[in-house]
């Protein structure tokens, strides 16, 4: 599955890419096996994964407004996947979605 994280700071455009495997557990995600025990549990739809609600280095940057774009495209136990969502800070962008886009 191929995972990318796009933010926009000053008007140019900063992409990060990874490579996620499940099985097995590879590809270049620095957190792969957090990354697909989250997929597993959310069994495949990123608008279910488990998040991080303990994230505490939010703090005052909780409403910070400072757009990140994330996709996935690929394949999870037979079935095509494809996950595009913007969220309003990386801090919720990790609430929501864990290490999965931690890229």
């Amino acid at each position: 599955m191929q995972l990318t994280a796009a933010t926009s700071v000053g008007g140019k455009e900063r992409r990060q890419a990874r490579l996620l495997r499940c099985d097995p557990v590879g590809g270049d995600h620095p957190h792969a096996q957090a990354a697909c025990r989250d997929i597993a549990v959310a069994a495949g739809d990123f608008d279910r994964l488990p998040g991080d609600p303990v994230k505490g280095v939010c703090g005052a940057g909780l409403d910070l407004y400072d757009p990140v774009t994330v996709t996935a495209a690929g394949e999870w136990d037979g079935t095509i996947v494809e996950y595009r969502k913007t969220f309003t800070s990386e801090c919720k962008l990790r609430l929501a979605t864990g290490l999965v886009f931690d890229l």
